[in-house]
């Protein structure tokens, strides 16, 4: 017999960006759809199954697709019996993951609406808000002295005259967009005594090789400006972040909160860059590897002992700090450098981080924590919030762990 307790389901809205087609609008009967209007389709299955077995109701949603009127959006659930997503019209939910991301403004303006309304009329619970900005960051992790050596000097960009003073000064700098990520837009700029004395390499918005050289520094400025157009960029100091072969590497650490509202290091892994390629993401066409085996390769084994030890111990520390002064977070994608000496370097952090490179290294067990975090955070939260929940049956342990691993081996 069906208890009230046995009813009660909270659900969990993944909030993403929207692609494609536009949906119709009003309420409509649940239905198969061959291509849902969004990507990361294998994380949200993921994520939808990791639910279903945590006692939660969990589905994907934009914010284009909410009905503010009826207090409803259409959403998309994953059958797991049929193995197709399905659209339907549903509640909003009892708590967002927040996974938008922004090409254009009018993007970024729905999506805070969005936020503000969901929080403000539905009373919905953020699992985590996202950080500001890359300068932002920087200035919250240069308050705290114990980061002051692992910080390259970074500023905004205010003009193409001070990227003249650091070129003169340093010789080369990167440039990078406040906003960015997968390395699109980061630029390389350097003096060099040859008669096309600056070269710019890098990617262009669309993730494309860029490579030029200039005879003089009033063209290269000329072309710097009309790239960083009417976007925020910061310029960084260079680092050597390199193999012995010459090739560009980082670490990415992803970084949860988990069931239990701790947080904790999920997993880490090696992205390696192209040849001759100036950034290590994989959407770039970099390759992912385990850290202890890569950094024994490059270091002594006890230095590369001691980095992974430190890299470890900032994991942990970096999240409290940010959240101290950003407010809630749910999990951190850390990126670190690793320059020749084997000094680390803070280079980004990210609130809304990928899981790629623990999925191409074959950890599976890091790869079942990254996706089924979110879940059991959520959980937590609304737990937290209403005791009712607690009772509700979570066989998530064995079942979690079946239906990531199948997911990996799909990925």
């Amino acid at each position: 017999m069906e208890t009230e307790t046995n009813r009660i389901r909270h659900s969990l809205g993944i909030m993403t960006t929207r692609v494609g087609r536009r949906m119709n609008s009003g309420h409509e009967a649940v239905r198969a759809v061959e291509e849902p209007p969004f990507g990361s389709r294998r994380f949200y299955k993921s994520l939808c199954l990791a639910g279903r077995r945590a006692g939660m109701n969990v589905f994907v949603f934009t914010p284009q697709g909410i009905d503010w009127l009826n207090g409803t959006t259409e959403g998309f659930i994953y059958d797991e019996r049929d193995q197709k997503w399905e659209s339907g019209t549903y509640p909003l939910p009892d708590a967002v993951y927040d996974r938008c991301f922004f090409t254009h403004r009018s993007q970024y303006l729905e999506h805070r609406t969005a936020v503000r309304r969901l929080q403000e009329e539905h009373h919905a619970l953020f699992l985590g808000c996202g950080l500001k900005g890359k300068q932002e960051v920087q200035r919250t992790l240069e308050r705290d002295s114990r980061f002051a050596r692992y910080l390259p000097r970074t500023v905004a960009m205010r003009s193409m005259q001070s990227v003249s003073d650091w070129l003169r000064e340093y010789g080369q700098l990167i440039v990078k967009p406040q906003a960015g990520s997968q390395g699109r837009g980061v630029l390389l700029v350097q003096h060099s005594e040859t008669p096309q004395a600056f070269r710019v390499r890098g990617r262009d918005a669309h993730n494309g090789h860029i490579a030029h050289s200039f005879a003089d520094k009033a063209s290269l400025l000329l072309w710097l400006r009309r790239f960083t157009a009417r976007r925020p960029y910061l310029q960084q100091q260079y680092l050597l972040l390199q193999t012995r072969t010459g090739d560009a590497y980082d670490v990415r650490s992803l970084v949860q909160k988990d069931g239990t509202g701790k947080w904790s290091v999920t997993g880490m892994a090696v992205r390696k860059g192209q040849d001759g390629s100036l950034t290590s993401n994989l959407h770039g066409g970099g390759t992912a590897l385990p850290v202890g085996s890569f950094l024994a390769g490059q270091f002594s084994s006890k230095q590369a002992d001691m980095i992974v030890k430190e890299l470890y111990r900032l994991s942990v520390l970096i999240p409290v700090v940010l959240e101290s002064s950003h407010g809630q977070l749910a999990e951190l994608g850390i990126d670190f450098g690793i320059d020749t000496s084997g000094q680390l370097w803070i280079l980004e952090v990210n609130s809304k981080p990928g899981r790629s490179a623990l999925s191409r290294i074959n950890e599976a067990a890091s790869y079942i924590h990254a996706v089924t975090n979110p879940v059991h955070y959520a959980r937590y939260l609304l737990k937290s919030r209403s005791p009712l929940l607690s009772s509700v049956p979570a066989d998530c342990d064995i079942s979690n762990r079946m239906a990531a691993a199948e997911a990996v081996k799909h990925r």
